[in-house]
């Protein structure tokens, strides 16, 4: 049953997907990457250990563990969606039902058909929105924005973007390429280092602690452990740190950059692409192999870097808000 629902999950996922992206790989390897970055997902469905384990996580005496596992909800003729809840960085006063795959389109009426369906079936936890991992992030917000049936609180979360790793390594080299040397660093120093850089801004933006987080100890060894932790100079100066880990996911194989993060002094020198490029150049990457990231929109500074070096969005974290809910704030 579980690998049933798997192939029905994947099929599904197919039609939300990128024409960017599913253009870098044939069917067979496409439906492959997706089985694999969806089978964790999938056994969520039912599974009491999980629903049990995450209520616990998070202190809520709310439902019994399989209100808290994913769940498979029919949708009218015969449709269906995988969900479970979530809560937007672990806060309990930010829930949202996470819409993991649906028969439904991407589009107004098919996420209107979803949100009908689903959201009753959560209403012990009280969800701000719904959110969906849509192929044109922007687009489909402005569709929304557009339909009486959703509120002001449709937006985007995070956008996913990529290159493959062949196409950007033959890109033109960044004005600061020549300004950069990356250097391997140990763990702790650097994830001390990190979380400083983390602090001060957060300081001066709190707001930042919503969507950006420091990469801990254990994150950043597991990037250590593939050769992929390192110490950024500029001009022969300490200035960040730059990390990246394999990690194939959304349907795509390859690398994801987990860190990218310079001091305070170096910021808004337009260093970030020239270390983009100078860590693409240490990925041992196979034929196909992409480097990817999740970039929040107010991150504008990133998303510059990510398309000044041939990096494109392939998807987005959308937040779908309903007509009568608050939104996520």
């Amino acid at each position: 049953m579980a690998e049933d629902l798997l192939g029905e999950m994947v099929r599904a996922r197919l039609s939300w997907l990128s024409p960017r992206l599913r253009s870098w790989y044939d069917d067979a390897r496409l439906t492959g990457q997706l089985a694999t970055a969806m089978a964790t997902e999938a056994g969520r469905v039912g599974d009491l250990d999980f629903g049990s384990q995450f209520r616990d996580d998070l202190g809520l005496e709310i439902g019994e563990p399989l209100d808290w596992a994913n769940r498979l909800v029919g949708l009218p003729a015969g449709g269906w969606a995988v969900c479970g809840v979530r809560f937007r960085g672990r806060d309990a006063d930010r829930p949202f039902v996470d819409v993991v795959a649906t028969s439904e389109p991407p589009t107004p009426d098919g996420l209107a058909t979803v949100a009908e369906a689903v959201l009753p079936e959560y209403g012990r936890f009280t969800p701000l929105c719904l959110r969906v991992q849509a192929p044109d992030a922007a687009a489909l917000v402005t569709d929304l924005r557009g339909d009486h049936r959703f509120g002001h609180g449709c937006d985007v979360d995070m956008y996913i973007v990529a290159g493959p790793v062949h196409d950007l390594l033959a890109g033109q080299r960044a004005p600061s390429y020549d300004h950069v040397v990356l250097r391997p660093g140990d763990v702790q120093p650097l994830a001390e280092r990190v979380a400083a850089i983390y602090a001060e801004l957060t300081r001066s933006n709190p707001a930042l602690a919503l969507w950006a987080t420091p990469e801990d100890e254990d994150s950043l060894g597991e990037c250590a452990s593939e050769g992929l932790l390192l110490e950024v100079l500029a001009d022969g100066e300490p200035a960040g740190v730059a990390a990246a880990v394999r990690d194939d996911a959304h349907g795509m194989s390859g690398f994801c950059v987990q860190e990218i993060c310079l001091d305070a002094e170096h910021q808004r020198q337009r260093l970030a692409a020239g270390v983009l490029q100078h860590l693409l150049e240490r990925l041992p990457a196979e034929d196909g192999d992409v480097l990817w990231g999740t970039i929040h929109p107010g991150n504008r500074p990133s998303l510059r870097n990510s398309l000044s070096i041939g990096r494109h969005p392939v998807g987005g974290y959308t937040w779908i808000t309903p007509a009568g809910l608050p939104g996520m704030s």
